[in-house]
């Protein structure tokens, strides 16, 4: 799986990275960074994402952008700076090749002959048991790590 980390509207960093936190985890001094500029530490960051906290996603931009090559580590803090002066909009955008996934095929292929067991699933107008948010915030998606888009 590979995420990136896109980055929209601060120069000289446009541009989409390579972002894994998943299977590369934060390292002691990139938690560092979090805490210090964001605020948020391993058994706190999860409210972050579920706020979709600013300060958060311009930390993981600065993350992204030294783990490719783009700043040194004595660079961080100015370039959070510049991240925390620009337009929160549309600016940092997390996205994952695993985030689409394969469209189920037609109904019209399949055999009437299959066989088919369990029970019947509801309709999209029927309500399921209330497990999932009515909200469709990124946090009522089911990854570990949602998706979410700056801003919205």
């Amino acid at each position: 799986m590979t995420d990136w980390l896109t980055i929209t509207g601060v120069p000289p960093w446009d541009g989409r990275y390579e972002f894994d936190i998943a299977d590369r985890e934060l390292t002691t001094r990139e938690w560092g960074w979090l805490k210090r500029l964001a605020g948020y530490m391993p058994l706190t960051i999860q409210d972050g994402f579920d706020g979709a906290d600013p300060e958060l996603f311009a930390v993981f931009a600065v993350i992204a952008l030294h783990r490719n090559g783009k700043i040194q580590a004595a660079d961080v803090a100015d370039t959070y700076d510049r991240f925390a002066d620009a337009p929160f909009g549309m600016t940092i955008l997390l996205e994952s090749d695993d985030a689409e996934e394969e469209e189920p095929a037609p109904l019209g292929n399949s055999p009437a002959s299959a066989p088919t067991s369990g029970d019947d699933s509801p309709t999209s107008s029927e309500t399921l048991d209330g497990s999932q948010s009515p909200s469709g915030t990124p946090a009522s998606a089911i990854s570990e790590w949602p998706l979410a888009r700056s801003g919205n």
